[in-house]
């Protein structure tokens, strides 16, 4: 009896203890899901046509910017610290922008560059110097294992879909022409195509560590409008 009572009782604490982590695991990954949309948010509220002259004049002081060696995947601690620089008063960041894919739910701040910094709100830019309506204006973002996280939610987009870009002062309306799946060596796709004036958005296929693919959502422009008629 006294054998099958302790092993009753290793039972109920490995199940105890299983519990613990579970339940830690949760609220580590709801704590980083609220820690990136309140980044996010907080970006796109604070954002004018003043602050993004200031912000893209800050970038041209970081040479860096697009330094991919310095990009990691996202995790609590990461998004956490970011969160805290927020909340002290010692973040650098400043959106130059915003990104919407109304169909997905997607709207996001947009920064210059791939830093961590940047990415962890919203989307980054992948070419230095790029203008909305101008070119090939490519942006990148993060795969989330939350669907509705960064650039997670373009798995849905289709074709036919709408993407919105806006600089406070203009509105540029994309429509979706191509989805596709390539291989992460592929750069050419952010490439300026001569006569065309294309939308780009760039994220990982899955969010698996080292994904090999990418997940390219293309548009091209269809208007331009001030933006105090959004």
């Amino acid at each position: 009896m006294a054998t099958r009572k302790r092993h009753a009782q290793k039972g109920a604490l490995w199940l105890l203890a299983m519990f613990v982590i579970g339940a830690g695991l949760i609220l580590l990954a709801l704590t980083q899901t609220f820690s990136v949309e309140q980044l996010g948010d907080t970006a796109k509220r604070e954002m004018t046509v003043a602050s993004i002259q200031r912000a893209t004049q800050e970038a041209k002081k970081q040479p860096d910017a697009f330094n991919y060696a310095k990009t990691s995947q996202l995790n609590p601690l990461t998004v956490g610290s970011y969160g805290l620089r927020e909340l002290t008063g010692r973040s650098t960041y400043g959106a130059v922008g915003q990104v919407r894919v109304p169909a997905v739910g997607l709207d996001l701040p947009i920064g210059i560059g791939v830093s961590n910094s940047v990415l962890v709100r919203g989307a980054g830019t992948l070419k230095a110097d790029q203008r909305m309506g101008q070119g090939n204006y490519a942006l990148a973002g993060h795969y989330m294992t939350p669907r509705r996280l960064l650039f997670s939610p373009l798995e849905g987009v289709r074709k036919g879909n709408a993407v919105y870009l806006t600089d406070k002062r203009q509105i540029y309306h994309y429509r979706v022409t191509r989805v596709r799946v390539i291989d992460r060596h592929q750069v050419s796709v952010i490439n300026d195509v001569p006569g065309q004036k294309l939308v780009t958005l760039v994220t990982c296929a899955s969010a698996k560590r080292g994904e090999p693919k990418r997940l390219v959502v293309q548009g091209k422009l269809q208007s331009v409008r001030p933006a105090t008629m959004a």
